[in-house]
């Protein structure tokens, strides 16, 4: 589980200079939260490099996006907070989009329409009354819930699991929960919930006990939500191979034995 971390601070100048320390360090920020009057940053390991940038309102985060495009750097990640707009980048050459709605229902039809363009929906984040929707030509397909109440949402997230989808991320907004999915086979998803960031941090222990990563935080309605996934061993073709190997390997090593065991009776009988 290398460099999987979070970083917490109540200012937004300190929150961004810890960032900028992590970054420095080797780490990759994928997610980033503020409830509760805190900042919190997670890290994970990413194929590029990341960085991040706040913005004062939607139109100049627009132009921050257009400005990291230029520069070879893809939107992951939306935050809205304390009046700042915050997003963070990663240096790739994929395709990336985003989309604006002023209403939930605008927001589900902008899905519909990146993903009749080839894109899938990777974040979601509410803030002054803005829907903000980040999509990218991810692997997979998607899929996305939203409920009115923590317990809907913890049924609504049972049911994406029993069809195939794995939990991504999590918004809390205009008194919505929103989760976002993949069907990715090559990783199995979790949650934990508390009502104190302290909680929070517990369960995240745990689960980084039991091999699970953090991949993103969420506050919403007095609630701390962390999303958790966990990478699943799949066999490959040169694994196959080698055990098709080692099992050949011991039926001839058994079959040495046996007809050891065949000249030694046949010795014995005709001594």
């Amino acid at each position: 589980m290398s460099n999987n971390a979070y970083t917490v601070r109540e200012n937004l100048n300190e929150f961004e200079e810890s960032v900028l320390g992590d970054l420095n360090q080797g780490y990759d920020l994928v997610d980033v939260a503020y409830g509760d009057g805190r900042w919190v940053g997670t890290y994970q390991d990413t194929p590029g490099n990341t960085g991040f940038s706040s913005a004062s309102s939607v139109s100049e985060l627009e132009q921050t996006v257009q400005q990291a495009w230029n520069q070879g750097y893809s939107l992951t990640d939306v935050e809205y907070g304390d009046g700042v707009w915050f997003g963070t980048f990663e240096q790739d050459s994929g395709a990336n989009a985003y989309s604006t709605s002023t209403s939930l229902t605008e927001l589900t039809e902008d899905i519909s329409g990146r993903w009749n363009q080839g894109y899938e929906l990777v974040d979601v984040e509410y803030g002054d009354g803005i829907w903000f929707g980040t999509y990218r030509d991810v692997p997979g397909t998607g899929g996305y819930s939203s409920a009115t109440s923590i317990d809907e949402f913890k049924q609504d997230i049972s049911q994406m699991w029993d069809k195939g989808y794995d939990l991504v991320d999590v918004e809390y907004g205009d008194g919505i929960w929103f989760g976002v999915f993949q069907d990715d086979s090559s990783i199995t998803s979790g949650y934990i919930t508390a009502s104190t960031f302290d909680g929070l941090a517990e369960g995240i222990s745990e689960d980084w006990g039991e091999g699970y990563e953090l991949v993103d935080i969420e506050y919403g309605d007095g609630i701390w939500l962390g999303t958790v996934e966990k990478e699943i061993y799949t066999p490959s073709y040169s694994d196959f191979g080698l055990e098709m190997l080692r099992l050949q390997m011991e039926h001839d090593m058994q079959m040495d034995a046996i007809q050891m065991m065949s000249d030694v009776i046949a010795d014995t009988k005709y001594a």
